[in-house]
């Protein structure tokens, strides 16, 4: 079953992450699925639009970039690239096949804060594939998790504490539950550098 037909019911404007084996191939043209980061000639010849340079600055590239080939790039700077011609193509759907390979924590944050703004101001649905928990944690809508191309399972967020198996769990998040569990008022704040500033404000308040 391809992405198309899984989510078809769902509301647009969501960040989905997806577990599970999916046919990524799509004869839906309304997606923009970015799993092959190969291209022919030139970024200019491959984003083939006026907004062209506005999308790479969109993805942290540069006008330097613009003449550059494809046997030029890394993988990250293909995969940005990609992002870029999805931006241009401006599809409904976003499908991003584990993307955040190969980038730092700084890059994918501010992937991830472009992936919300297309959600919330232009209502599109952005599809996350990643190994990486804390990046569902922290951002995604609703889990769907996939056996044999089917959807066995859709968990909201607010349900997480009951799936994430606790050896995948963020450490923050185990330490939020275990201070809930001592009596200790602790929001579910999505890291450490958050709630050390948590901490330092009751510091300051008593």
């Amino acid at each position: 079953m391809e992405v198309a037909k899984i989510l078809e019911n769902k509301p647009k404007g969501y960040i989905y992450g997806l577990m599970g084996n999916i046919n990524l191939t799509t004869n839906n043209t309304n997606y923009s699925i970015i799993t092959d980061y190969k291209f022919n000639g030139t970024v200019s010849e491959y984003l083939n639009s006026p907004k062209a340079q506005s999308s790479l600055k969109m993805v942290l590239l540069d006008e330097s970039y613009i003449d550059k080939k494809a046997n030029d790039l890394s993988i990250g700077e293909l995969k940005k690239v990609s992002l870029a011609k999805a931006l241009i193509d401006a599809k409904d759907y976003l499908v991003l096949d584990y993307f955040d390979k190969s980038f730092n924590h700084k890059e994918i944050d501010y992937f991830i804060r472009l992936m919300k703004r297309m959600t919330s101001d232009y209502q599109r649905t952005v599809i996350l594939f990643t190994n990486d928990i804390t990046v569902l944690w922290n951002n995604i809508k609703e889990l769907l998790i996939v056996d044999e191309y089917f959807v066995i399972n859709t968990i909201p967020k607010e349900k997480y504490f009951e799936f994430i198996d606790k050896a995948n769990e963020p450490e923050i998040i185990r330490f939020i539950k275990l201070m809930k569990e001592l009596g200790l008022n602790v929001e579910n704040y999505k890291n450490t550098q958050d709630l050390l500033k948590a901490i330092y404000r009751l510091k300051e308040q008593k």
